[in-house]
């Protein structure tokens, strides 16, 4: 098996082994699926110019590849950085970093470094080890090192830890569910791996699960609607909910459906709690108690990640979507 990072702020996976595709209308339009952000690892089901497992020959700068958290589709050769297995393990083994909000890589710890590189939130960086006489030397910024081998550095309120595991890129294969995959490679079984995470990160506390859960999709607030996307730059419906329940430790459906195991289950309205989903047909919103939830939206209106509400007594409520709510999904 062949295996890989992403080795740009946000590459583009596509659809399809080409960019474009013609839609029912005849128009040309993007086969943008999702995106990969820096330092996401994937797996590599086949490497440019070969022959894929349904008989299509690739072109020189396109792979196939299935994402850590089981997206499949192409990539363009430049924006990912081929690994070998023992050093992708190395990597995942390192003390990685998330980016809490798009940040510059500096050259040195201060604001006149010059910028090595740019990054979107939900990028993953390798924070290197210093001593206490380096770190109070720069206090404030963090040691990193880039997948090309150089070293820089980012302002410490930029990161936090990343809290979820890119190890089911070892385990993906055909006949295996995405939770059976993430499971066998953590070691454990399917219906442990929320409360696991939840133990790691929030104390055990579901609650305090959740209220992350809203914070971490109200950072996104503004950003503009990007049919596919998954940063800061643009981002869409899936990409929001799926980012923010990733960056909390549980890795959910990347598309704007109930996918049962992964690892979502049906719930009734009355019983929706902050964090829950919200499904409509395709789209799909993050609950945030009281009535309101966020979502990325293309609709004139908004354009963008925006907070809308159930109630009609609301002046954010939303009625086309009320009548198009056909389920909620929770982890509880």
């Amino acid at each position: 098996m062949n295996y890989a990072l992403f080795s740009v702020p946000v590459g583009t996976i596509y659809d399809l082994s080409r960019p474009v595709k013609e839609n029912e209308d005849g128009e040309l339009v993007s086969a943008i699926g999702d995106e990969g952000l820096y330092g996401q690892a994937c797996q590599v089901w086949t490497l440019p110019g070969g022959v894929t497992a349904g008989g299509e020959h690739l072109l020189p700068d396109v792979a196939e590849v299935v994402s850590f958290y089981g997206y499949h589709g192409y990539v363009r050769r430049q924006e990912l950085q081929f690994v070998e297995e023992d050093a992708l393990w190395d990597y995942l083994g390192g003390r990685l970093v998330l980016v809490d909000r798009a940040t510059d890589v500096l050259s040195l710890p201060r604001v006149q470094g010059i910028r090595m590189l740019e990054l979107e939130q939900g990028g993953v960086l390798r924070r290197l080890p210093e001593t206490s006489e380096e770190a109070e030397a720069h206090k404030g910024w963090a040691k990193v090192a880039l997948l090309d081998g150089r070293t820089g550095y980012v302002r410490d309120v930029a990161l936090e830890p990343v809290r979820f595991s890119m190890t089911a890129v070892f385990t993906q294969e055909a006949g295996r569910t995405f939770d059976e995959a993430l499971a066998k490679a953590e070691g454990c079984k399917p219906e442990e791996l929320v409360p696991r995470a939840i133990d790691r990160w929030f104390g055990g506390s579901e609650e305090a699960f959740r209220n992350a859960l809203a914070e971490q999709a109200k950072k996104y607030l503004g950003t503009e609607y990007r049919w596919g996307g998954k940063s800061g730059r643009g981002i869409d419906c899936s990409g929001l909910v799926s980012s923010a329940y990733m960056q909390c430790g549980v890795l959910i459906y990347r598309d704007a459906k109930l996918v049962e195991g992964w690892p979502m289950h049906k719930i009734p309205l009355e019983q929706a709690k902050r964090g829950d989903a919200l499904y409509f047909p395709g789209h799909i919103a993050l609950y945030l108690g009281e009535g309101r939830y966020i979502h990325s939206t293309g609709a004139a209106r908004s354009g963008g990640v925006v907070l809308n509400s159930l109630d009609p007594a609301d002046p954010l409520y939303r009625e086309d979507l009320v009548k198009s709510l056909y389920a909620v999904g929770s982890l509880f």
